[in-house]
Parts: structure tokens; C-alpha cells; sequence
């Protein structure tokens, strides 16, 4: 398992900074998953185990992750909260176990006051929120597996897992998601077997993408970037001073280069002073590979992979400036 390349060297806490001369690498915010692709995932495990009565107990689990898409206008206006953002706090074991219990005592007490048919809560048991908990987990598992990972040790971690292997999002997933709704609306396979269906074209799919991440580390040097074209790769390869950027497509090779230097007119030093500010915290936890130029007494730090539109998310934070004494 793959952890970001930023937190592999760059250390530092709210208090102390240690940063070698290789502290800019990747920090990235992790991607959304489609809810419904979650949702039907779940399912499925489920279904498969024989543990149908408790399948929706794991979808609420699931999706629960995602409600921190309403998390970000805390992590907007305070930036030291900045692992109150989609992809956060929300996305780790602790997260999980946290929202879980929340969400089963909801349903709890939706059930004592008959909201919801309070025979099938009680016949669940402490299963239910095993089940809620479960389907949270299954979510993390879904989501280490792409980039640019989480991070499951929060809150006393910010650094983020990943595998690798997916792209974030799975817009393939999200699409055959909304294809298996369309024919089930219109009767053309039943629920059974279109959930059947799209359980095989997960595993294909995953399959797929696994035998070519395979391919692609053996082949190709440096850290690579799934696209959502399984054939094509973002390639990052640096030294002391810079980044090289180039695409790889399987059977064509390489092909639009670009460099962008680490440092201008500053170093490590200034960084280490600028990384005391919670913008520059958010900055690089909300980041891909960063640059910096100073311009008199500011510190201009920029992602350039999403500023120059390699990768379009996330929109948010693509540059930060601070003023140093």
C-alpha cells in the first residue's frame, strides 16, 4: 500500500516542521466515488454472504462516508479544520466507527417512534449496526484502492493511503450505476439479475485496471497516475530541483512533456516558516505535486498538475500565497 509521496518526506506537525530537500511530492485530495456506485456494491457483498435482511443497514453504511460533502464550508472558513472537507475525517477508521454509531442510534430511535417498521430493527439486533459499520468499512476498502487516497489513521494522521489503482472517480462505475437504473425503470432485466450484472462488470473492471497498474509498474519508472482511460498513465518522475510531467499510453509510449522547478528564488527554509500557516496545512493536504516561487516577503505556493488542468480536482486550492516575517 501506497502512502502520499509528500507525507513519505515531509514530516511536520502543528508545532515543528522537518523537511528534507525532497518534501515536494504528492498530497492529494482524495476524489468522490459515486454514492450509488457504493450503495450497489454493498449490496451485493451482501446478497452474496446470504445477509440479505441486513443490506440496508449496509448501505446506509456505505454512504455514510459521503456526508462530508457538507463538510467543506467549515474546512472554507477555518482552515486549520481542514480535515472537515470531502474525503477527511469522515474517511477514517475512527470517522467510520464514529458515524456508525451515530447512524444506528438514528435509526434507533426512528424505529421507537414507529418512522421506520421497528420489527425489522429489532430483529437485527447489534447485527444492525455490524452491518452499518461493515458497509462503512467496505466504503474505506473501495476508496484506498484509488487515488489520491485517505486518510484512515485521522485525526491522529493526515497522511493518506492509497493502492493506486483507480482513478478518482470511477466515472465507469457511475455510468453502468445509471445504465443499471435506466433498465431496471424500464423492466428490461429484473432487480436480481441487473445487480447481478453490475457485480460482474465491477469485478471485470477491477480485474482490468489491476492486470494494467501491474503492467505499468513494472514498465514504467517514477509515480504514475491512473487517468480514466485504463491505457494512459500521468507519469511524475523528479530530482533535487524539479518535475518532469508526461502522459504514457500502453502501445504508443510517451508523449506531452512538461517540467516545473521545486524552487524559485526560495528554498526548504522558507517552507518550513510557511508550513506554521493552517492555509498552507489545507493547501497541501488539498494538493497534488507543489511548487514555490517568493516574490519579496510572500511564499507563492502552487499545484501545478491542477492549476495547468491535468487533473481537475479538487477545484479549490490550487495555489496559496503567505506573507513570511
Amino acid at each position: 500500500m501506497k502512502v502520499s509521496r509528500t507525507q513519505q518526506h515531509m514530516v511536520y506537525s502543528f508545532e515543528t516542521v522537518v523537511v528534507p530537500i525532497s518534501l515536494f511530492a504528492c498530497r492529494l485530495q482524495p476524489f468522490r466515488v459515486d454514492a450509488l456506485s457504493h450503495a450497489l456494491i454493498a449490496s451485493i457483498v451482501f446478497s452474496a454472504s446470504g445477509l440479505t435482511p441486513l443490506i440496508p443497514f449496509a448501505v446506509l453504511g456505505t454512504v455514510i462516508p459521503d456526508a462530508d460533502i457538507f463538510f467543506p464550508a467549515i474546512s472554507n472558513r477555518n482552515p486549520s479544520l481542514y480535515l472537515f472537507t470531502h474525503g477527511g475525517i469522515t474517511h477514517s477508521m475512527a470517522g467510520v466507527f464514529i458515524l456508525s454509531l451515530v447512524a444506528y442510534g438514528i435509526v434507533i430511535l426512528l424505529a421507537a417512534a414507529a418512522i421506520v417498521v421497528p420489527g425489522s430493527i429489532i430483529a437485527a439486533g447489534i447485527n444492525g449496526f455490524a452491518a452499518i459499520f461493515t458497509g462503512a468499512l467496505l466504503h474505506l476498502t473501495i476508496d484506498v484502492a484509488a487515488l489520491p487516497g485517505i486518510p484512515l489513521l485521522a485525526p491522529i494522521s493526515d497522511r493518506k493511503y492509497t493502492l493506486g489503482v483507480l482513478p478518482g472517480p470511477s466515472l465507469f462505475l457511475a455510468a453502468a450505476a445509471l445504465v443499471l437504473i435506466g433498465v431496471v425503470t424500464f423492466s428490461f432485466l429484473s432487480r436480481s439479475s441487473a445487480i447481478l450484472l453490475y457485480g460482474v462488470v465491477v469485478v471485470l473492471y477491477i480485474t482490468l485496471r489491476a492486470a494494467v497498474f501491474i503492467i505499468a509498474g513494472v514498465k514504467l519508472p517514477g509515480w504514475k497516475i491512473p487517468t480514466i482511460n485504463p491505457l494512459r498513465w500521468l507519469v511524475i518522475r523528479e530530482n533535487t530541483s524539479s518535475y518532469m510531467i508526461r502522459y504514457y499510453t500502453l502501445f504508443r509510449g510517451y508523449s506531452d512533456e512538461a517540467v516545473y522547478a521545486k524552487f524559485r528564488d526560495t528554498g526548504t527554509s522558507d517552507l518550513a516558516a510557511a508550513s506554521s500557516f493552517p492555509e498552507v496545512r489545507r493547501f497541501f493536504f488539498s494538493s497534488l505535486i507543489v511548487t514555490a516561487e517568493r516574490c519579496g516577503s510572500v511564499l507563492v505556493l502552487t499545484d501545478p498538475l491542477r492549476e495547468k488542468g491535468y487533473l481537475p480536482y479538487p477545484v479549490k486550492y490550487k495555489q496559496v500565497a503567505v506573507k513570511l516575517d
